[in-house]
């Protein structure tokens, strides 16, 4: 890592803050804005950040030679050759999500927003993922030259593939998009500030936990808790504060009978909380499970979980064997 094993980097730092200003400074524990829990501010900021960056279009996934894979530790399926140039791979990426090509000027700066860089280290990283990248069968680079970047129709994004599979409410099909979430998004990646400042970030996280809830309201009321909890839970993965993803959750857990797993939840989700609010959410796990502090929550949360806990139906019209 650049900077020192003792230097947090500039990307941990970005998102550091921008989970502290997306799930504390908007509403948690206070009023800012109106907000007054996680859900709302959270919801708010992800909706915001969405709507000014667009939901499309994807690319076609049909006809494509690359993958950029980023729902999870960046992958580069199909190129050519390796990226001698850790840039080289940034670029890619950043190019990847901004489909309609970039000046030079443009996309230096978004890999490298603290300082300047010469001419010759913007033109040589250029040339090292032109090369790394490689050409199509008919020999068309996929990253053509000229005064601006843009990647070919031949490289896709493995969110193009989680969008064409979205494009179905079949539960199977929305279960297949979810199997393509491998962990974080842009895991791996140290110059990706840029995805949180335009929008790229949140749009993302936002069309996942969409697809999550739609995919596990389909899955219930099918019976198939186990399947809807699997899917909330990979959504976890790339958006962790969402309360939304844990009433669904619940829902899930409740669904299969599994008192035990629902409190573990709601103490799961207490725990995170706690952590922002320095430790002070008590856990429903502690013995005090009808008189703990579920004022950081959203309201509805809190009624979902101490409904399923009094055997409320769940989706399929039955009580929960709790």
């Amino acid at each position: 890592m650049e900077g020192g094993p003792n230097r947090e980097s500039t990307r941990n730092r970005v998102f550091r803050f921008h989970a502290q200003v997306c799930h504390l400074e908007f509403g948690l524990y206070g009023t800012v804005q109106g907000d007054t829990c996680l859900e709302c501010a959270h919801r708010r900021h992800v909706e915001s950040r969405a709507e000014s960056v667009g939901d499309g279009p994807f690319s076609s996934v049909e006809n494509a030679d690359v993958e950029v894979a980023i729902l999870g530790p960046v992958e580069v399926r199909g190129a050519a050759g390796p990226f001698h140039r850790s840039a080289a791979l940034e670029l890619v990426v950043y190019l990847a999500f901004h489909r309609g090509g970039v000046r030079h000027a443009e996309w230096a700066l978004a890999i490298w927003p603290d300082r300047p860089v010469a001419l010759p280290t913007v033109h040589s990283t250029a040339s090292d993922a032109r090369r790394a990248l490689g050409r199509t069968p008919d020999g068309t680079p996929h990253l053509p030259r000229g005064c601006g970047l843009r990647l070919g129709d031949s490289v896709i994004t493995d969110v193009d593939r989680f969008a064409s599979l979205t494009a179905s409410d079949h539960p199977d099909r929305l279960l297949e998009a979810m199997q393509l979430i491998r962990g974080p998004l842009f895991g791996g990646l140290h110059r990706a500030d840029w995805a949180v400042f335009d929008g790229t970030q949140s749009r993302l996280e936002s069309l996942v936990v969409r697809t999550a809830l739609r995919g596990a309201d389909a899955c219930m009321r099918r019976g198939l808790g186990s399947d809807a909890a699997w899917m909330v839970r990979q959504a976890l993965r790339v958006s962790p504060y969402d309360e939304r993803l844990y009433r669904a959750l619940l829902r899930a857990t409740a669904a299969q009978g599994n008192r035990v797993g629902l409190r573990s939840t709601m103490a799961e989700l207490l725990t995170l909380a706690g952590e922002a609010d320095g430790g002070h959410a008590e856990s429903p796990l502690a013995g005090r499970s009808d008189s703990v502090r579920l004022d950081c929550l959203h309201p509805e949360t809190t009624a979902l979980y101490r409904g399923l806990l009094e055997g409320s139906p769940v989706a399929e019209g039955r009580p929960a064997r709790l």
